[in-house]
C-alpha cells in the first residue's frame, strides 16, 4: 500500500493519545487541550479524527472501528495505540482475594488478535494502518497509584515483586512491535524517546502510567516526524 500524500488521518487509542494526564493540583484526571501529541499533528495542517478514549481497550476498539468502517472513513492514515488498559487487572479484586488467579483485562492472545483484526480490517478498506507502541511505566509510582485504599501487601504477595508490572506491561508493547514486523505496519515508537532520558519517570504523570505535558512533546515530535516523512 502506497501513500505519497497524508491529509486525513483517524487516530484509534486509549487515554494517551486522548491526551489525558492526572492534574495534582485539582486531584483528578484532565485532558491537555492544545499540548496534547495529536493536537501538535492539527498544527500541521492536517485532519485528525480522534477516536481515542479514557479507558478504552484493544476488544472495544475492534467494536467501535467495524461499526465506523460500516458508516465510511475518509482518511489515508489510521493510527493504532493500545495495551495500557489491556494488560491492567482489577486491582481491587487482587487486593481481597490474593490466593487467587486473576486476568488482566485483555489477555494478551486476544489482545493481539485483535490488533490483527483492526489491521486488516483497515487493509481492506484501503487505508494504512499504523501501530504505535507503548510509553513505558513507573512500577513503583503505579504501584502506589492502584494500592490507595486497598491492601497493598496482598497486592505485592499476589504480583511477586513490584516490577512485575512493568514486565507484564512490556509483553504487550512487544506485541504490538512484532506484529508491526509480521503484519507489515509502520511502528511510530514512542518508548524509545522516554527509555533514553535519564530519568523517563520525570515524564510521566503522579500515577505512573499516563505520560505527563513533558511526555506528550516526547510524542508529538515522534508523530511529526513520522507525518513529515510523506509529501504533503
Amino acid at each position: 500500500m502506497v501513500i505519497e500524500k497524508i491529509k486525513k488521518i483517524d487516530v484509534w487509542g486509549d487515554s494517551v493519545l486522548k491526551g489525558i494526564i492526572y492534574d495534582k493540583n485539582r486531584g483528578r484526571y484532565t485532558r491537555l487541550r492544545e499540548e496534547n501529541a495529536v493536537h501538535g499533528l492539527k498544527s500541521m495542517g492536517l485532519d485528525i479524527r480522534n477516536n481515542s478514549h479514557f479507558g478504552l481497550t484493544a476488544p472495544k476498539a475492534r467494536d467501535l472501528m467495524i461499526r465506523a468502517l460500516d458508516k465510511g472513513i475518509d482518511c489515508e492514515v489510521a493510527v493504532i495505540e493500545f495495551g495500557g488498559n489491556d494488560c491492567d487487572y482489577n486491582w481491587k479484586e487482587v487486593s481481597q482475594y490474593p490466593e487467587k488467579e486473576h486476568r488482566c483485562n485483555t489477555p494478551l492472545d486476544v489482545f493481539k488478535q485483535c490488533i490483527i483484526d483492526m489491521v486488516n480490517m483497515l487493509k481492506n478498506k484501503n487505508i494504512r494502518p499504523v501501530l504505535m507502541n507503548l510509553p513505558p511505566i513507573d512500577s513503583v509510582r503505579y504501584f502506589k497509584w492502584i494500592s490507595r485504599g486497598l491492601n497493598p501487601n496482598n497486592i505485592l504477595n499476589w504480583l511477586g515483586d513490584v516490577h512485575r508490572i512493568y514486565r507484564h506491561h512490556e509483553c504487550y508493547n512487544l506485541c504490538i512491535m512484532s506484529l508491526a514486523g509480521s503484519l507489515g505496519c509502520d511502528l511510530i515508537d514512542v518508548r524509545q524517546p522516554f527509555l533514553m532520558q535519564k530519568d523517563y519517570s520525570q515524564f510521566l504523570c503522579e500515577d505512573g502510567i499516563h505520560p505527563n505535558q513533558r511526555g506528550h512533546a516526547l510524542i508529538q515530535a515522534v508523530m511529526s516526524d513520522y507525518v513529515k516523512s510523506f509529501a504533503f
